[in-house]
């Protein structure tokens, strides 16, 4: 809720030049002809409105608005309605969001290496208090992931990213209540107080303490683990991470950081290929949870509740697929539907045909699109967990985070520049992008459906390096198999 308050916080809502009081014998549609320029419309079809943002003078020459009237039906105040951020100050808005996105992203590259130096537990406390004090960043929390065996690791995503959305519906529920944006944010933030105050009591990832031979305190949480579920340590696993020594490759990469996942071309392979995928995906997401309250075809609250509700079938749905028939294909499916309801929303936006305009389809293509990038947006998420070892892991989602918040930094111009200018702008760059992401995923990515995460950095360079469906090139020096590695990694 504290992460996501600022969309609806940001909401711009119908306006116009204000006007004299209307006559009681003029109708409303007659009042404003008199004093509002039509323009055209900017989803083009030969389409025309009232201009929001024009009035006409005295001498019957076209200005701009000084005054403006606000639509309060479901918005008593938002931020750009108290300052005006509309017409030719909208761009306001536009750069607001964009910097909320570049706050993601020096977030993600500073708390990611943070948490592969200093541990998860710390870094989960210090960015929910930033969040709190001034919603900078997001918490990048992968403990849960990290305790969890492998088969279980579709399921640990699904229950964190469907209380995400829960977050979501709940967001404007608080906003149709207070109808004011001031209280509606400290409200909203206010929820993460609690969530600080308990963070002190989860504990320290074990993997990532026996990745720093913090042994002993390894071996404590893996005891705490066991007795909550019931279950004993057995000596021979304590005397076993007690006698473990560690590659010196781990040193190397608290030095190395963020270029460590690019140390080896299948790693380098699988991190470029990654980032790409965050951006499209992130993107595509972005653009729809934005333009939420502009697809809204009654009550905007109850809408976007409703597409945020969308979202939790879509993890399950996703889940469902990844463990079944693998991490790529559920993406190239979900990518695909994708791509298919962009280009019906071209073709809605220039059809004036009855049934392409109808409300139920309307509602429908919203849902759905929600539900699809939903799904692609799991998958990438899974994919970050599951690519990189542990000693690796925070960095890699940091990276992730970084890219991805740069992307979602564009989404807002893109929404703007359709806005704006022409509707077909924006609907081209989400087709390709979308596009673009389904190929990523379906074609060169490896598969990573029940396979054991990477716990140091030699594995990660290994990883998917046999996988000759979707990396033909490999030389055959590359694929000898070191026998002293880990059985897993020689199967």
């Amino acid at each position: 809720m504290a992460f996501n308050n600022i969309i609806l916080a940001l909401t711009i809502t119908q306006h116009n030049c204000k006007l004299p009081e209307k006559p009681a014998n003029l109708s409303e549609y007659l009042w404003k002809l008199k004093y509002i320029p039509v323009v055209e419309d900017a989803t083009g079809d030969n389409r025309t409105k009232f201009s929001a943002c024009l009035i006409y003078t005295a001498n019957n020459e076209t200005e701009a608005c000084s005054i403006y009237d606000y639509d309060k039906t479901w918005y008593e105040t938002t931020v750009p309605s108290d300052n005006n951020w509309v017409c030719d100050n909208e761009l306001n808005v536009v750069n607001i969001f964009s910097y909320s996105k570049i706050g993601e992203t020096v977030g993600s590259f500073i708390f990611g290496w943070f948490g592969d130096v200093y541990g998860r537990k710390p870094t989960i406390i210090i960015s929910l208090a930033m969040l709190i004090i001034g919603r900078l960043i997001s918490g990048t929390a992968t403990i849960s992931m990290e305790i969890s065996s492998p088969k279980r690791r579709a399921s640990v995503a699904t229950l964190r990213l469907v209380f995400t959305s829960i977050g979501l519906c709940l967001t404007p529920l608080f906003y149709w209540w207070l109808r004011n944006w001031k209280p509606y944010m400290i409200i909203t933030t206010a929820t993460l107080i609690p969530c600080l105050l308990f963070s002190w009591n989860i504990i320290e990832s074990p993997r990532w303490l026996w990745v720093n031979r913090e042994y002993k305190k390894c071996i404590q949480k893996l005891k705490l683990i066991a007795k909550v579920n019931n279950r004993n340590l057995s000596s021979t696993i304590e005397n076993e991470i007690l006698t473990s020594e560690q590659d010196v490759l781990a040193d190397s990469v608290k030095v190395l950081g963020p270029l460590a996942l690019f140390s080896g071309w299948r790693l380098a392979i699988n991190t470029t290929l990654q980032l790409l995928l965050w951006v499209c995906v992130t993107l595509n997401y972005t653009a729809v949870l934005l333009s939420s309250a502009e697809k809204s075809y009654g009550n905007p609250f109850l809408d976007f509740a409703g597409q945020s509700l969308a979202e939790i079938p879509g993890y399950f749905v996703a889940s469902w697929l990844a463990d079944r028939i693998g991490r790529r294909y559920t993406g190239m499916i979900s990518t695909t539907i994708t791509t298919f309801i962009w280009i019906i929303y071209v073709f809605r936006d220039f059809n004036g045909t009855e049934w392409l305009q109808s409300q139920w389809l309307g509602t429908s293509l919203v849902i759905i699109n929600r539900l699809t990038i939903t799904v692609s947006y799991y998958i990438i998420d899974l994919l970050n967990f599951e690519l990189y070892p542990t000693c690796l892991r925070q960095t890699g989602m940091a990276l992730g985070n970084v890219v991805s918040g740069g992307a979602g930094s564009l989404a807002p111009y893109v929404l703007h520049l359709g806005r704006r200018f022409d509707v077909r702008y924006s609907s081209a760059i989400l087709i390709a992008t979308t596009i673009l992401c389904g190929v990523l995923t379906s074609f060169f990515l490896p598969e990573t459906l029940n396979v054991k995460l990477p716990e140091t950095l030699e594995d990660a360079q290994r990883f998917g390096r046999r996988d000759r469906t979707y990396y033909m090139s490999v030389n055959v020096k590359d694929e000898t198999v070191d026998s002293n590695l880990p059985a897993c990694n020689r199967d």
